[in-house]
């Protein structure tokens, strides 16, 4: 726990509070101080509330200040927080980061009040930080310079007294850019700025020799400054520290809080001199840029077109996983944002309602999935960078697609020398960015005290508040700066249950449980800010804490990747028997039994905040024995006459079972139109799709299925609830059947991946009795490649039992009315079309 003592022999003292949004977005019209004490400024158990002022602060973004008067006749501590009047006049708690100790889930801030000397005092807290460190645009003077050691740094989300602008600052000036750094350990730090190349090479080479170094100076908290007048003149410079460290050795680092870096290419000069093209250069090993952030209010002025609202609830959408860089069919080099944008008609054409950016924050060359972020705050440039990230959502709201992006927070880019390792000390217990237990005595190998988290890095220290500061600024930025409507945070898991030592594969417990209070506060601040974004984990620890509300105790997302639900429905990574692998047993055993019952537990589960998936990024190549589905369906045999005919047949059986069921679905690009091409992280440049040829050819049918489907999904109440129930389960008849019911509807949905027809086939349940059952999507019909072999009609039970004939490998979806009719929905388009 940290303390801030505050000392004075008056008897009383008075403390400043200040409390900065630090976003660009109004999130609170009025906020309240509340703290433990009484109208005399005494301890109380009882808290009290006094009104705050609103101002801008010097970053350009909303702060509230008020200040009271607190008895300091005796040490006590002092608990504070601040509530937020949101515009609609409801409030919410404005303090998401936890005490420190781990045995509380305390939500406040400390101050220590001491019976010494000092009149006044300050206590500081930051939501979001991204528009403060790093390189950024002051817009006013505090009018004067505070002492760096009276307090901690009011940096991250800490407790602290405000600081100064740097070296020359001066109380006149209106515009100014400051630069902030956070390297505790450093001896001294300077601001130092790159020629032509982008890159200063270890021994300095590479510095542009018409610009002097800034000189910074250390603040509190472990952060240096240094600020120079004027703004717009220092735009577009490219610029790194040059970091004296703790052993007086040299390191050169880009800004972690950059937002934009120079090189767009491949190049890493290891150190060397470098004299080519900055563009040329690896993001992640480039200097950073200075940028103006400030947003265009024009460019987001007709964001939103009203007649094709963006779903904001996870439950109402239907996702498709994309992947930018996997696009520009016709070229090797990777996809770029227009690429993308190219793409969203087709995705309207589809019917889907979101996209799932995989990650864009910088990483290491231009080849990669992105899961290894280098700078949290930059967009990868070379796929456009930031405008080009902006110009995407914009494009994509317009036409009421949400916009979703993955986000890495459980580890660092392997390729972090230039930016987050050893940033101000070669010792391993002080490398600032990373977990690390005990001494380097206390290992057989100094990397033994690093922690292990099944990821491809070392952990993050995430006990830091200036470590969990960060992610969280790249987290809010998304959000503030672009308009991201949600994000899947990738790995939970690693972050909150499988922190090891490296040393001997011990668990950590306390990183485990740091993790979580990361979690909670990454969750609760992301909705102080968008009370609306939507929050997925990829979780496979099946605990339900993961998306219990994090002011009850849980993390807080509102939903969790259901990877199960992807072994029990394709199966094709090597899982054991327990899982009922549908389509990987199918395409290989032409006329055995299904685990259909073992895969009716899995629909059932999948209605507990679950995103479902046919296959993701990492199920379709990348993966040790895994393929896209068209060719796991069919055992990896040609894709040619009957056997194509098979797999495309069983494609559109898993993406009903996928799309109908309780959960959220998703799907991998290219799914919509039977992609056969392995997905693989390092080389899919080399193995791009043509998505407009497989839908003008063999995919037609297969993209004219999934519209019927997913318009049959989000037209339906029924079907984007969380509501089923299993009626039927046949396992040597590779059959099973539930039920969908809400809003005074009910569907029922006949799955068969039998390869031959069934007549008279009867299904008993008491769920059947009632109203008759009206055929409205069948994935055998001729539109959509299948046989079509008869017209299906209206079904009426006999007591509870049902008697159809069941066509070959195909999904039959019968509805019935049980209140009043719903008029005017989408997939009635498709049931005319069919005939029904």
């Amino acid at each position: 726990m940290t303390f801030w003592s505050v000392m004075q022999d008056t008897g009383t003292v008075r403390v400043d509070f200040v409390y900065h949004t630090g976003v660009g977005r109004r999130i609170a019209d009025e906020a309240l101080l509340a703290g433990g004490w009484d109208e005399q400024g005494r301890p109380a158990a009882a808290w009290s509330t006094t009104a705050m002022e609103r101002f801008v602060a010097e970053d350009g973004t909303a702060a509230f200040r008020a200040s009271v008067t607190l008895d300091a006749s005796t040490s006590w501590t002092v608990d504070w927080g601040v509530w937020l009047v949101r515009p609609d006049g409801s409030r919410v708690w404005g303090i998401p980061a936890e005490l420190a100790d781990p045995q509380v889930t305390t939500q406040v801030r400390q101050l220590r009040i001491e019976p010494q000397d000092g009149p006044a005092a300050q206590a500081e807290f930051r939501l979001a930080t991204h528009r403060h460190n790093g390189a950024r645009r002051l817009i006013r003077d505090t009018g004067g310079e505070v002492d760096a050691g009276t307090g901690p740094a009011g940096t991250g989300n800490s407790l602290g007294a405000s600081t100064s602008f740097g070296a020359g600052a001066g109380a006149e000036t209106a515009e100014r850019i400051r630069f902030r750094v956070w390297a505790p350990h450093a001896r001294g730090v300077e601001v130092a700025f790159a020629g032509p190349s982008g890159y200063i090479a270890d021994d300095g080479r590479g510095e542009d020799d018409q610009l002097t170094r800034l000189p910074m100076r250390a603040v509190a908290g472990g952060w240096w400054e240094a600020a120079a007048p004027g703004f717009t003149d220092w735009v577009g410079r490219r610029y790194a520290y040059r970091i004296v460290r703790d052993d007086g050795s040299v390191a050169w680092r880009s800004d972690m809080y950059s937002t934009r870096q120079c090189g767009a290419g491949d190049v890493d000069p290891c150190g060397a001199p470098y004299d080519g093209p900055a563009h040329e250069l690896d993001g992640a090993v480039s200097c950073s840029v200075i940028v103006d952030t400030r947003d265009d209010a024009r460019f987001w002025a007709d964001e939103f077109d009203p007649a094709r609202p963006v779903p904001r609830r996870v439950e109402d959408l239907v996702i498709y996983e994309l992947h930018v860089g996997s696009l520009g069919f016709g070229h090797t080099a990777a996809g770029t944002f227009a690429d993308a944008t190219a793409l969203l008609d087709h995705l309207v054409d589809l019917g889907v309602n979101a996209v799932e950016l995989m990650p864009m924050f910088e990483f290491s060359g231009t080849r990669s999935w992105g899961y290894g972020s280098s700078h949290l705050l930059a967009v990868k440039q070379n796929a456009g960078g930031r405008e080009g990230l902006r110009g995407f959502v914009r494009a994509c709201h317009r036409r009421g697609l949400a916009v979703l992006m993955d986000v890495v927070y459980n580890h660092y880019s392997p390729n972090a020398q230039r930016c987050a390792w050893q940033v101000d000390s070669t010792a391993a217990s002080r490398n600032i960015y990373y977990w690390y237990e005990g001494a380097e005595t206390d290992h057989p190998h100094p990397d033994g005290g690093y922690l292990d988290n099944i990821s491809s890095g070392w952990a993050p220290r995430y006990h830091d508040e200036n470590v969990r500061a960060l992610f969280i600024a790249s987290a809010v930025a998304l959000l503030d700066d672009f308009h991201i409507d949600g994000l899947r945070v990738d790995q939970t898991t690693s972050i909150h249950a499988y922190n090891s030592l490296h040393a001997d594969g011990s668990p950590v417990g306390a990183a485990n449980i740091a993790g979580r209070k990361f979690l909670r506060e990454l969750c609760q601040t992301l909705r102080v800010v968008d009370p609306q974004v939507m929050l997925i984990a990829e979780d496979h620890s099946g605990w339900a804490e993961v998306t219990r509300p994090a002011e009850e105790g849980g993390l807080g997302f509102d939903a969790r990747w259901y990877v199960d639900f992807y072994h029990h429905l394709i199966g094709d990574k090597g899982e054991g028997p327990e899982y009922a692998k549908l389509l990987h047993t199918a395409g290989r055993d032409q006329h055995g039994p299904l685990a259909m019952g073992r895969f009716g537990a899995a629909l059932t589960a999948a209605a507990d905040h679950a995103v479902v998936y046919t296959e993701s990024h990492d199920e379709a190549g990348n993966a040790e024995q895994t393929a896209r589905n068209v060719l796991v369906a069919v055992d990896h045999a040609p894709l040619d006459g009957e056997t194509a005919w098979f797999a495309l047949a069983r494609l559109r059986c898993v993406a009903a079972l996928t799309l109908l069921s309780p959960g959220t679905p998703m799907f991998l690009m290219g799914d919509e139109v039977g992609a056969d091409q392995a997905f693989l992280h390092d080389s899919f440049t080399e193995a791009k799709e043509d998505l407009a040829g497989l839908r003008a050819n063999r995919g037609a049918g297969q993209f004219a299925c999934y519209q019927a489907l997913v318009a049959l999904r989000l037209g339906s109440p029924a079907l984007r609830s969380r509501s089923v129930e299993v009626v039927a389960a046949d396992d040597p008849a590779r059959l099973i059947a539930f039920r969908r019911w809400d809003a005074g509807e009910e569907f029922l949905v006949v799955a068969s991946l039998a390869n031959e027809p069934a007549t008279g086939r009867t299904l008993s349940h008491p769920s059947l009795a009632g109203r008759r059952w009206k055929p409205v999507l069948d994935t055998d019909a001729v539109a959509f490649g299948g046989r079509g072999t008869r017209r299906e009609r209206a079904l009426s039970a006999r007591g509870e039992t049902l008697r159809l004939d069941v066509a070959a490998v195909s999904v039959r979806v019968y509805r019935r009315r049980t209140t009043s009719s719903h008029h005017g929905r989408p997939w009635r388009r498709w049931a005319g079309k069919l005939g029904w």
